[in-house]
């Protein structure tokens, strides 16, 4: 409570300082406002006074113009410049008077010199302001006054009219005329001093005291916009206003800035020295408190230990951590008190203890395991430092230590299964290996070198695309495609197979059969490959020695298939053969063709598979190869009612589309097609056949019906079909391969209901 009061001291001095400061303030400003109110006023009653002065030495020489004519209302000329000179003499701001008998002006003075005013009548020619104060003083009797604004620097003119009855009367009846006084606005004004520049008062003034700044007579229209001090002036049928206002405005003092500046130095160097002594009388207390509440609140254990090994201090945690009650540890060693006398290696720990006392700065920091008053074991990490007396010297050790018992588990359960892992990996005869972002081996099992004949430090490190032959580069690259359509945030979606050719050491390859998986980051990015590899180098062979076999008897069949071709055309040679032995013949022929031309086409298979099928590319009309295939397969289009369409967009010549191509391969995976897409569609379905024409040639060929789920992930796959009645499964297997040797490939989409689309792109 005494410290709060304390603290509380200099903010309340402050606060006096402040109030001192402000009250000083205000006064000096109460005493401004005053002077300037003074001023204001002054300059307001003499500038009131002087245009006072100047309307009514106007309005005078009006009256005595008024009773001159109801003494002689037909005044001639030199009688009326007479007495009208000697009026104007005293009224300095005049510029003329006039006379309107029945409104027409009938005398001047001074007398102008191009004569056109005298002769007009008042109340029909000249501004309608004008007018309008001609009528108004017919109809009131009454002096009228015209402030007439001709520039935007002011009034220009200002004019007094001045109804005429010498008979007395009012009205029409009796009515002279008029006098009509104009008065030079500008010499008005400035002569009470409104308008000058240089003055620290500024004045203006304006018509029927209206709040607006439209009718200013004279002086800045900014000055009723400043909260002005504002008189009444008479005049004739009316009033102006006059205000006046300080010519900086109803600012502060000039000395209120120093005084405010001079107190708020004050206000805050006062509290501030008062602070700043408060401070430090009650520093050390507030230093020796935060102290106790870190060490004892802190989590962590904090010992303080004598030269003689003995525990001098320790925080609460500590105490609670170890299970001791408070103050049952001061005075007990801490070798076999908290620390075992014996480490795990059997080295004394007494010994330990009494090496850091002398050095601290050799064993900062160290592990040890440590007994709770229960018996618990309990590892620490420490962080040791010495506390050294008022000479210098070494007085004792300040330990703080933390509870690392989890991670000494952890640790240990690491080590057993990573033991466990590598007795795992570099015993299975599989090979296991892990690849990084960049498709570097960075682990690879002792089964490799078994296998490849490598040393792991010869793999480690480089890619794993140095260590393929190029069709399987290829391959490798279309499963990391599959697998980054399939992996997200959430984790691996799935894992591929494939068959891979790796290159052994002594220059030999092998077959793989490989299993990948990818590696994800918490924000989905693949950061490696998990990869398990089994050798199938014997199926790999097995499976190449049949493919032989199958090769060598197509080539050796076609030797007797020549007899078999050519023996009906010498047999013919011999003659005298019956129309069913031509037949016959016939039959025999066309079988040994078509026999024939299925060996070759399996060769070319063959070759488009290794890769060495060269192309014998001509040029060939699309529409043409379409038209044909439609017309063989007319009778199976005639039995399923199936309507067909064909239709080709783009390309130089509308209506048209050639290609360049093997003519021979190139009918055959349009055929392929073709009869495939007429045998799904249902009865009375629909196939077309769009072409299109741009950078690629586009071919799709669309029809009802969907492919079945079961063979549409391997739709273009060797020998996959949904049934082995309608087929044998190479007809989508050898036209993608047709294509991708042409350079281009097919696809098929099944997303629409009810409906297939196989899509042919290939180069022009």
């Amino acid at each position: 409570m005494l410290k709060r009061i304390t603290y509380l001291i200099p903010p309340l001095i402050g606060l006096m300082v402040a109030a001192m400061v402000y009250i000083g303030y205000r006064a000096d400003l109460d005493n401004h406002a005053q002077k300037n109110h003074a001023r204001v006023l002054q300059v307001l009653n003499e500038t009131r006074a002087t245009l006072e002065a100047s309307l009514g030495a106007s309005v005078h020489l009006i009256g005595s113009m008024e009773a001159f004519l109801k003494v002689n209302p037909e005044p001639s000329r030199a009688e009326f410049e007479v007495l009208a000179g000697s009026l104007m003499a005293d009224v300095p701001a005049v510029r003329s008077l006039m006379l309107a008998r029945n409104d027409v002006v009938t005398r001047i003075f001074p007398r102008p010199t191009d004569g056109k005013v005298l002769g007009r009548d008042l109340s029909k020619v000249g501004p309608v302001a004008l007018r309008t104060l001609v009528q108004r003083a017919k109809e009131t009797g009454q002096r009228q006054i015209l402030a007439q604004e001709q520039h935007s620097h002011g009034v220009e003119e200002i004019t007094i009219l001045a109804p005429v009855h010498p008979s007395g009367g009012k009205g029409s009846d009796g009515y002279w005329g008029l006098v009509c006084v104009r008065i030079d606005g500008a010499a008005f004004f400035r002569n009470a001093g409104i308008g000058l520049s240089g003055n620290d008062v500024i004045l203006a003034v304006r018509d029927g005291g209206l709040l607006t700044t439209e009718t200013v007579l004279a002086g800045d229209p900014v000055v009723f916009d400043m909260v002005p001090m504002v008189q009444t002036i008479r005049v004739p049928s009316g009033e102006w206003v006059l205000a006046a206002a300080p010519g900086g405005g109803w600012g502060g003092s000039p000395y209120s800035a120093a005084i405010l500046f001079g107190g708020g130095v004050a206000t805050i160097l006062i509290p501030a020295s008062l602070w700043a002594v408060v401070a430090m009388i009650l520093g050390r207390l507030k230093d020796r408190e935060r102290y106790y509440q870190l060490v004892h609140n802190a989590k962590s254990i904090i010992l303080r230990i004598n030269m003689d090994g003995d525990i001098v201090f320790c925080n609460e945690y500590a105490e609670d951590f170890y299970g001791y009650d408070p103050g049952e540890l001061l005075g007990k060693p801490l070798v076999g008190t908290l620390v075992s006398r014996k480490s795990l290696e059997g080295k004394s720990m007494r010994r330990y203890l009494d090496r850091l006392l002398n050095n601290p700065s050799a064993h900062p920091f160290n592990e040890t395991m440590n007994i709770r008053k229960n018996g618990e074991i309990v590892w620490v990490a420490w962080a040791n430092d010495s506390v050294k007396a008022g000479d210098g010297t070494v007085a004792g050790l300040l330990c703080v230590g933390t509870d690392i018992t989890d991670r000494k588990l952890m640790e240990e359960a690491l080590r057993q299964r990573e033991k466990q892992y590598r007795l795992l990996a570099e015993n299975v005869t599989d090979i296991i290996w892990g690849l990084d972002a960049d498709y570097r081996f960075t682990y690879v099992s002792p089964s490799d070198e078994a296998v490849r004949g490598f040393k792991r430090y010869d793999v480690l490190g480089r890619p794993i695309t140095d260590f393929l032959t190029p069709a399987s580069r290829r391959i490798f690259e279309d499963a990391l495609r599959v697998l980054d359509d399939a992996d997200g945030p959430q984790g691996p979606g799935t894992s591929v197979t494939e068959d891979l050719e790796f290159i052994c050491a002594d220059g030999s390859t092998v077959w793989l059969e490989s299993h990948l998986g990818t590696l994800l980051s918490e924000e989905g990015e693949r950061i490696g490959l998990q990869g398990v590899s089994r050798d199938i180098t014997d199926r790999k062979l097995a499976e190449a020695l049949r493919d032989d076999v199958e090769r060598m008897a197509r080539h050796d069949l076609k030797t007797p298939l020549g007899a078999v071709i050519g023996l009906p055309e010498e047999i013919r040679k011999i003659g005298r053969l019956s129309a069913p032995q031509e037949a016959m013949l016939k039959t025999i022929e066309n079988a040994g063709a078509t026999m024939l031309e299925l060996i070759n086409r399996s060769l070319d298979l063959y070759k488009m598979e290794c890769g060495t099928y060269v192309l014998e590319r001509t040029t060939v009309d699309v529409l043409d190869v379409l038209e044909n295939i439609k017309a063989e397969a007319l009778p199976q289009i005639r039995e399923k009612g199936i309507s067909m369409g064909i239709e080709a967009r783009g390309g130089p010549n509308p209506g048209s589309a050639v290609i360049s191509a093997d003519a021979e391969l190139f009918r055959s995976m349009l055929a392929n097609l073709m009869v495939n897409a007429i045998q799904a569609s249902p009865e009375s379905g629909s196939v077309s056949v769009l072409i299109e024409l741009e950078r690629d040639l586009t071919i799709t060929i669309r029809n009802q019906g969907e492919v079945p789920c079961s063979v549409r992930d391997t739709f273009f796959d060797k020998y996959s079909t949904s049934s082995t009645a309608r087929g044998s499964g190479l007809g989508t297997y050898s036209a993608r391969l047709i294509a991708r040797t042409h350079g281009g490939d097919i696809n098929v989409e099944t997303w629409k209901p009810g409906e297939t689309s196989v899509i042919i792109t290939l180069p022009q």
